[in-house]
């Protein structure tokens, strides 16, 4: 009987070295799948930004265009 509850505790002390192996390379795996999710939002959230960016450009060039020509306009009213 002694023998059995040796050779079951041994058995359950490799199962557990094995869970534990299995669970740091199955943490390794998600760091790595998590780590490729954020560089991609990170690239995505970089180009939304640049486009954003020469977007308020544009605006603030046709701003200022219309800016001048309303002014030219006003001149000519006086």
């Amino acid at each position: 009987m002694t023998n059995g509850t040796v050779g079951a505790s041994h058995t359950s002390t490799a199962g557990g070295a094995a869970g534990i192996v299995n669970s740091a390379a199955g943490s390794a795996l998600t760091e790595a799948t998590g780590e490729a999710a954020f560089n991609r939002q990170l690239a995505a959230l970089t180009a939304t930004s640049t486009k954003a960016a020469e977007r308020d450009v544009e605006l603030r060039v046709v701003s200022t265009e219309l800016s001048a020509v309303k002014k030219v306009a006003d001149e000519r009213v006086q």
